[in-house]
């Protein structure tokens, strides 16, 4: 929304150069063409031309302020939605893709910042549709999204992969915040509930993350995670498990030798 005030403000400061611009030619075309009948006939219709332009222009001023206000609203818009999952609101791949490309950013040069990344992902969800339904499984979704965002900074981005599966970039200044973090919302959600009576059921996710000091390529850092994230299914579901990434020589990736490249299926 600031970003929109500033290109009105933009666009309506141009506008009125563009008006004190015709206002200046205008006058002085009076001066030209009264200046032959006197100085008394010359001030009145330098003063009357110059008058007409000025009060011309405040009123498309207004219009095009109020227009290009609204487009821009308009956009912005549209430009959320675009970037929205539209069943949980948590950000679509491309939104959560822009935010986390923001996030790597702010690392560089900052040895003081870090960044986590954390994968979420329901468990037993399956289970829940074929028992109890889509559209339960639906407000399951609705419910993790919503804690997941409720429980986390506007500054932090909250994104659905697909399915059961959101995914978090969290700036943290180190791994231990992440992790206390992560164990928030696991427990968070551990304490939502679907349906009713006997068929109901008790939600809750595991979680795998990776925390990094420096910028590291998308995939490698999702890899790393979604290992994590196999592992915490493994240990029995319920459960975070978080790692730490650092950097040797250009960028490549240590502090995860021995997890799987690709891990084994594993009913989630």
């Amino acid at each position: 929304m600031n970003q929109s005030n500033d290109q009105t403000k933009t666009v309506c400061a141009e506008f009125i150069l563009l008006a004190v611009v015709v206002t200046l030619a205008t006058t002085a075309l009076a001066l030209w063409f009264f200046k032959p009948f006197g100085e008394t006939v010359m001030i009145r219709g330098v003063g009357f031309a110059a008058g007409i332009s000025v009060a011309s222009a405040l009123p498309y001023l207004a219009y095009l302020a109020f227009r290009v206000s609204s487009l821009y609203a308009d956009n912005d818009g549209l430009m959320r939605a675009a970037l929205t999952d539209r069943l949980t609101g948590a950000l679509n791949r491309q939104g959560f893709d822009r935010r986390f490309r923001s996030h790597l950013r702010s690392l560089l040069g900052q040895s003081d910042k870090g960044l986590m990344l954390l994968i979420v992902d329901a468990d037993h969800f399956k289970r829940i549709n074929d028992r109890l339904g889509h559209p339960v499984g639906d407000v399951a979704l609705k419910k993790i999204a919503g804690t997941l965002k409720r429980l986390t900074r506007e500054s932090d981005a909250v994104g659905r992969l697909g399915g059961e599966e959101f995914v978090i970039s969290l700036p943290c200044s180190n791994v231990d915040q992440g992790e206390m973090v992560a164990e928030r919302l696991r427990a968070a959600i551990n304490r939502l509930y679907v349906g009713s009576g006997t068929k109901g059921a008790q939600l809750s996710v595991s979680i795998g993350g990776v925390f990094m000091r420096s910028p590291q390529p998308f995939a490698r850092v999702y890899e790393a995670a979604d290992a994590n994230l196999y592992r915490a299914k493994e240990g029995g579901r319920n459960r975070c498990t978080i790692t730490a990434i650092t950097t040797h020589g250009h960028g490549r990736l240590r502090g995860i030798d021995g997890l799987p490249a690709a891990a084994a299926p594993l009913a989630r």
